[in-house]
């Protein structure tokens, strides 16, 4: 996604509704900000997620609404894209 967006007078930015849903972000995420040359790089900081048993089983536990089996899908559905865009 290729986008432009403003700052206003107290120096905030609003990050599309697509890029944050494509990144999970919600409100009070938090992002780490770095300056990489003449570019600003936001990098989302990692959500606690855990693992936690249940019926004896592993599950892994995030957020509220996080989905693990849909974020595996993204990753895999991103990555055969990429391997797509190759041939």
């Amino acid at each position: 996604m290729n986008t432009t967006i403003s700052i206003d007078k107290a120096g905030r930015l609003v990050l599309p509704k697509a890029i944050r849903e494509r990144m999970h972000l919600t409100e009070n995420s938090k992002l780490r900000v770095k300056l990489v040359g003449d570019k600003i790089e936001l990098t989302p900081e990692a959500a606690r997620v855990e693992i936690d048993e249940r019926d004896g089983l592993p599950v892994i536990t995030g957020w509220d609404g996080y989905d693990a089996a849909e974020a595996v899908r993204e990753s895999r559905d991103e990555h055969l894209d990429r391997l797509a865009e190759k041939n």
